[in-house]
Parts: structure tokens; C-alpha cells; sequence
């Protein structure tokens, strides 16, 4: 027959155990929680060699944004007019204030050697009525003497916050300060 003490001491580890059950449980429902409700913009795994998949990937954050269809359809247009080299669609995904600071001689030079890739739409805010802000990051490939001025090397991860007008929307003329990059 168990002695009183005996039942006490299983009584209390079983009180133990249930608390330590209910605790771990609770602080991974929190973390799943957190988990749902942040935007994908971790970066993701950088391919080895050269740019990655030119496809864009749109967090669902983005996506369940009014514009993000549109949003998601200019950035397409925009990387794939870099990517093959088509000045003509390009201009047609930019406001024509951005157009004129890139005509097609320079955008040609700039962009001989690119190709981005790895692109992902993390974000999407509505910064004025008609005024969007794209969170992107990306990366790009080219040859070091086509990189920007001061960072010459074949890779370059970009993180941008692009502006965006219009409806449907146009990217406009950032600031620079809106740009991070280094050589990865």
C-alpha cells in the first residue's frame, strides 16, 4: 500500500509535468503565431553562383494588399525588361520622370551585363492616396567594370524600397537613401 507521502510527491510531479507541458506548448502556439503573422522578408538561401531564378516571389503579405496584383505584375515586367534588355519595357513600367533620367544610350551601358535575379516583393504600404512603397530584395549579377561606382564585384545584394504612382502603378524616382547593397 502506498504511503500518504508517496501519493503527494506523485501527485506533485504529475502538477509539475502538466505545467511544463502547457508551458512548451504555449511558447510554440506563440512562436506559430508569430510566425503566421510576420511578412516573408527573411532573405532566402543565396544560389551559389549567379543570380537565382529570375521569377518574382511575392510574400503573402504583399499579395493580400489591394495592389499587390499590380504591384506584382510591374516588378515582372520591370526585372524581366532588364533581364532581356528591353529598354521599350522597361520605360513602360516607370513613370516618365524616371525614363528621363535613364535614357536608353545609359540604361543600355548600365545594365549590358546584368541580370537580377533571386527578386522578392516583401512589402507593400500605401504612403499617400496614389503613392505606394514596393519592399524588394533582389540580387544581381554582372561583369565587376559594370557594377555601380565604389562596388565592383560580380554580385551585389540589393534591398530597395521602390516608390510607385499611379493607377495602375508606375515606379517613380527613388532616393538613394532608400537603397541598401553589398557584394555578396
Amino acid at each position: 500500500m502506498a504511503r500518504r507521502g508517496d501519493r503527494r510527491w506523485a501527485v506533485t510531479l504529475v502538477v509539475v509535468l502538466f505545467v511544463l507541458v502547457g508551458s512548451l506548448l504555449g511558447v510554440a502556439g506563440l512562436r506559430l503565431a508569430q510566425m503566421r503573422a510576420v511578412p516573408l522578408a527573411a532573405p532566402r538561401a543565396l544560389p551559389g553562383i549567379g543570380a537565382g531564378t529570375t521569377a518574382l516571389e511575392v510574400s503573402n503579405d504583399a499579395w493580400s494588399y489591394s495592389s499587390g496584383p499590380a504591384v506584382q505584375d510591374v516588378l515582372s515586367r520591370y526585372f524581366d525588361a532588364i533581364n532581356t534588355k528591353n529598354y521599350a519595357a522597361w520605360a513602360a513600367t516607370v513613370t516618365p520622370a524616371r525614363a528621363a533620367q535613364q535614357p536608353e544610350a545609359a540604361w543600355q551601358q548600365g545594365y549590358a551585363s546584368t541580370v537580377d535575379g533571386t527578386i522578392r516583393l516583401s512589402r507593400i504600404d500605401e504612403v499617400a492616396p496614389g503613392r505606394l512603397v514596393a519592399m524588394v530584395s533582389y540580387l544581381s549579377t554582372q561583369r565587376p567594370e559594370d557594377a555601380p561606382s565604389g562596388l565592383q564585384t560580380a554580385r551585389i545584394c540589393w534591398r530597395e524600397s521602390i516608390p510607385l504612382v499611379g493607377e495602375p502603378p508606375l515606379i517613380d524616382v527613388g532616393k538613394t537613401a532608400g537603397i541598401l547593397r553589398g557584394a555578396c
